[in-house]
């Protein structure tokens, strides 16, 4: 099968990836999966296209020589001058979609810009759709699957229980979110509730936990396959009831590049002075480098150890109380937020990373990178951090939400270097980016090939 539009000589597929912005800007893990898939798929014949929205003007380039289509976020409401074979008119994004002659559409976002609209959309024109489940927020309102904050949820959408956990993530106390998980569904009207504001929300929490499970089927509707990045989501999307035969689990994988330039680092593990250890990633609550920081201040200064931080945030108070933990404690240092493509310098530079999240990760993709590296990583023990550390083996698991085992940890290990070189000795084989587009690829073959279509209701 050979597509016209971007597709270029020597394909035998096209495949728009689809995400809510891309590079050149400030990204994470899903938009380099999605540069590296693409790259990997290249190798197999399977040309790509980035279809990713922005807050400017439509603009086309290239980047690591994939062709980029930017749209503003706003354009599948808007209708375009082209009309469908069937007649219909075409919103201006499904103009570029058409346009760029695809075979297949891999939707890798869920969020305004690039979601379940933009599916159905596609799949009016045709196009089978496969989508990877890439963060929580298709799942949980909250967006942590932490059950009222404090332990791993099964990912079933329930309009109660859900309702009285958002409702506390919001601050409410416990008797006023049973209360509100009571009351019967509330759909105001989108203009009342953005007059009522915060109060609007709260009176239809039940009505979106509603929508969002209403969503969910949808897009398992839509799709040709769901691809879950780690066993978890698997396990709570069939809790919402998708089909076990559209779901396959493909875990993340490193890029090749990087899995090369982590086994010429000829490096030896430093055997004196202070253990580093490294934490990257966003500076927000949900990725815990609070967890860290109050570690730290637990830890005596003779222990021997820096903590090294990259990274920025985008909420003052909690950057403030970061700054504040912090304060006058020499061993801490911050580096501000550094490129994806300065990480390899970053992991070289420290002997443990540290990946405390307070939130059920998909990934992270972090985990794996600091593996090719060889370094062992202390992760929380939640989520696809727990599917992808071996506790005692090629890290550490420790409690998401208590910094005093972080602390324990910490120390133990500034003072038992032999310990972390045995770890290190135990981390396995990269997966590779070329493992996941091999997987890709195929699915890809088998929905292009089937010609599968979806009827779109109104």
């Amino acid at each position: 099968m050979t597509s016209s539009g971007d597709s270029g000589g020597g394909t035998k597929l096209r495949v728009g990836h689809s995400v809510g912005f891309y590079f050149p800007e400030n990204v994470g893990g899903t938009e380099v999966y999605v540069r590296d898939l693409a790259d990997g798929l290249i190798k197999l014949s399977v040309g790509s296209t980035i279809v990713a929205a922005t807050d400017r003007a439509y603009e086309e380039y290239e980047w690591s020589g994939v062709p980029v289509r930017r749209y503003p976020s706003n354009w599948a409401d808007i209708e375009s001058d082209s009309v469908s074979s069937s007649g219909q008119r075409l919103s201006k994004f499904q103009q570029i979609v058409a346009r760029a002659g695809l075979d297949v559409f891999h939707l890798h976002s869920w969020t305004a810009g690039a979601g379940l609209k933009h599916l159905e959309q596609v799949v009016q024109l045709g196009i089978p759709c496969i989508v990877t489940v890439h963060v929580p927020s298709a799942l949980c309102m909250r967006g942590t699957m932490l059950l009222e904050g404090s332990r791993p949820c099964d990912g079933r959408i329930d309009e109660l229980r859900c309702t009285r956990c958002w409702a506390l993530s919001r601050g409410l106390p416990m008797a006023a979110a049973r209360t509100l998980s009571l009351l019967p569904r509330i759909a105001l009207p989108q203009e009342v509730s953005r007059r009522l504001g915060r109060l609007g929300t709260v009176v239809s929490a039940r009505s979106l936990v509603h929508v969002q499970k209403r969503d969910l089927h949808k897009m398992s509707e839509l799709s040709a396959r769901i691809v879950a990045p780690s066993e978890w989501v698997r396990a709570a999307l069939a809790e919402n009831g998708v089909p076990q035969q559209k779901m396959f689990v493909s875990r993340q994988a490193v890029a090749d590049s990087l899995v090369r330039l982590g086994q010429t680092d000829a490096r030896s593990r430093r055997e004196v002075g202070a253990l580093r250890i490294g934490f990257v990633g966003r500076l927000e609550p949900y990725k815990g480098p609070h967890v860290l920081l109050h570690a730290m201040a637990a830890l005596p200064k003779d222990v021997p150890l820096r903590l090294i931080v990259a990274g920025s945030g985008t909420e003052p108070p909690y950057l403030r109380m970061l700054e504040e933990l912090a304060a006058g404690d020499e061993r801490i240092e911050f580096l501000g937020p550094i490129s994806h493509d300065d990480l390899p310098d970053f992991l070289k530079s420290i002997d443990v990373l540290a990946v405390p999240s307070n939130y059920m990760e998909t990934g992270p993709l972090v985990v794996l990178e600091a593996y090719a590296f060889g370094i062992p990583v202390m992760g929380a023990n939640i989520g696809g951090i727990a599917e992808r550390i071996r506790d005692g083996v090629d890290g550490w698991l420790l409690p998401f939400n208590d910094s005093g085992a972080w602390a324990k940890a910490m120390r133990d290990v500034a003072f038992d270097r032999a310990k972390l070189q045995r770890l290190a000795a135990n981390i396995g084989v990269a997966r590779t980016m070329s493992d996941v587009a091999s997987e890709m690829a195929a699915i890809y073959t088998d929905i292009a090939s089937t010609g599968l279509t979806i009827e779109v209701g109104d």
